[in-house]
């Protein structure tokens, strides 16, 4: 209600600019709430929260262009209460540069210091999940590995992932073994909340951990395995790694790109097999690229 008054005694732009200004930081509002922070007033806002909405946009699919319309309406929110301090002015800061010039990487792996730095079991094994799997933060604290973990592949329940659409995510390798056997130990019969805090707490518990460890663009481990994904399926480096564009492509590799896709657009959680632009760059560079 505090925004809605926010937004009536400051009517810049035309009314429908106004009306979509209005019904977008409500949503926002919802969105926080849904996170586990609750807002007092519209000055409450603080830069946990303008990242945690980011983070939950880019896991809910949603493009850069969109994400940076929203953002425009978190700066007027932040203006209108004298903290436009809260947010960076370059949408860089939130790798949300323009698809159109932008090419660079925020893909990274795990190091052993930042692990290490993880003091929290249950956000260390979050983060291992994160990185071997490629899960969102909220799936990889939702997950009750007693029940996901199956002989050859993870199985995600609904109830776990966002848009509560299950999926299976093969278990190819030994570090992803290793990975899921430590993390059935953590969570024992349970997930990878522990039994005295509710979701919301433990977020925060994540937050301050991942922000200790220098890992609050965690985001980029689900980018690094999307890549790796990518090079195993195809034996080629993606196009944002520097792999071949589509005019050095012969028929069977252009073939073998486009099923790394579908599979994994699937392994993510996405419906849309043009979401992996985002992860591993545009095959088609400078022309009718696909869009992200």
């Amino acid at each position: 209600m505090d925004l809605v008054r926010l937004t009536k005694r400051n009517r810049d732009g035309s009314f429908g600019t106004q009306k979509n200004r209005q019904r977008g930081l409500t949503a926002m509002a919802g969105e926080l709430k849904q996170l586990g922070y609750t807002l007092k007033t519209a000055r409450s806002i603080k830069p946990k929260h303008v990242n945690a909405l980011v983070e939950h946009w880019r896991d809910t699919g949603l493009t850069k262009a969109t994400i940076r319309n929203r953002m425009s309406w978190l700066r007027w929110w932040a203006q209108k209460v004298d903290k436009i301090s809260i947010l960076d002015k370059d949408n860089a800061t939130y790798e949300l540069n323009d698809e159109r010039t932008e090419r660079s990487n925020v893909a990274f792996s795990l190091r052993v210091d930042q692990l290490n730095a993880l003091t929290d079991r249950h956000v260390q094994a979050a983060v291992m999940l994160q990185a071997a799997f490629g899960l969102r933060r909220e799936e990889a604290m939702k997950i009750i590995p007693k029940d996901a973990i199956k002989a050859v592949c993870l199985k995600l329940k609904g109830s776990w992932t966002k848009g509560g659409r299950p999926r299976t995510i093969p278990i190819t390798s030994q570090h992803q073994r290793v990975v899921v056997s430590a993390v059935r130990q953590v969570a024992e019969d349970g997930s990878l909340i522990p039994a005295d805090r509710s979701y919301a707490q433990h977020l925060r518990v994540y937050e301050r951990q991942v922000h200790k460890a220098s890992l609050t663009r965690a985001h980029g481990l689900r980018h690094k395995y999307a890549q790796a994904r990518y090079e195993k399926l195809t034996g080629m480096k993606c196009p944002i790694n520097g792999g071949p564009e589509r005019s050095l492509m012969s028929e069977e590799q252009y073939e073998l790109d486009r099923q790394a896709r579908q599979r994994i657009s699937k392994e993510l959680g996405h419906n849309r097999i043009e979401i992996t632009d985002v992860y591993l760059g545009r095959l088609l560079q400078g022309g009718s690229a696909l869009c992200s």
